[in-house]
């Protein structure tokens, strides 16, 4: 079971509703304080498998949902003291770690979806566009928490990518597809952030030609 975007929004509206008593949308000073993971210390409004914590201010930080009765949460909404949440953190698997992480702006779109192939964090994005498909994905394939493999996506299919090789941070080769076959790729050869030889690639794969490029 996920918590949709509007789903997220409706329990911190009802949960803010239901503690403040009218207080303009914050918690009552008798919320028991505790401490959270991280260290911090906030006010809880404990409504069982939903939980929402409060900072010193009355801001909604958060909101924990246990979905299958555990006692782990499973869903964390971070509203940060907004009225929506910016992320959302999904533990699919209900092993205890996260494994999805949704990204939304203050709308309430959906902007990023995030997942881990290690089971370590976030590795791997698919940025929507705006018609809500993915219009790009983007690849930590070392797990040093930067972005070396990028594909541009047009109705599903790579139409380009984008190669940090040599892992400094930059995009160093960048490679037009089409059909599913490689059709050329543009280098970074001297390491100064642009293209300055492109590799043309006949229809079998093989390399057709050799170009430099002006500057």
């Amino acid at each position: 079971m996920k918590i949709t975007r509007a789903l997220a929004a409706v329990l911190a509206t009802l949960l803010a509703c239901s503690a403040c008593g009218g207080l303009g949308g914050q918690p009552p000073g008798s919320l028991p304080e505790v401490r959270g993971a991280d260290g911090r210390d906030y006010l809880l409004l404990d409504k069982g498998a939903y939980k929402a914590f409060y900072d010193s201010w009355g801001r909604l930080e958060y909101i924990e949902y246990d979905s299958n009765g555990d006692g782990r949460p499973d869903h964390v909404a971070h509203h940060q003291g907004n009225k929506l949440p910016g992320l959302i953190e999904v533990d699919e698997d209900f092993d205890g770690r996260m494994d999805r992480w949704e990204s939304y702006d203050a709308q309430g779109r959906l902007l990023k979806v995030a997942a881990s192939r290690r089971g370590a964090g976030p590795d791997i994005w698919n940025v929507l566009g705006p018609d809500g498909q993915p219009a790009r994905r983007e690849y930590d394939d070392d797990g040093d928490g930067r972005v070396e493999r990028s594909e541009l996506l047009n109705a599903g299919r790579v139409v380009r990518l984008e190669v940090d090789a040599d892992r400094d941070g930059r995009v160093d080769r960048w490679q037009d597809w089409r059909d599913g076959r490689l059709v050329g790729e543009e280098l970074d050869t001297d390491g100064d952030g642009q293209a300055d030889r492109r590799l043309n690639y006949a229809q079998g794969g093989a390399l057709a030609g050799l170009q430099k490029l002006a500057r």
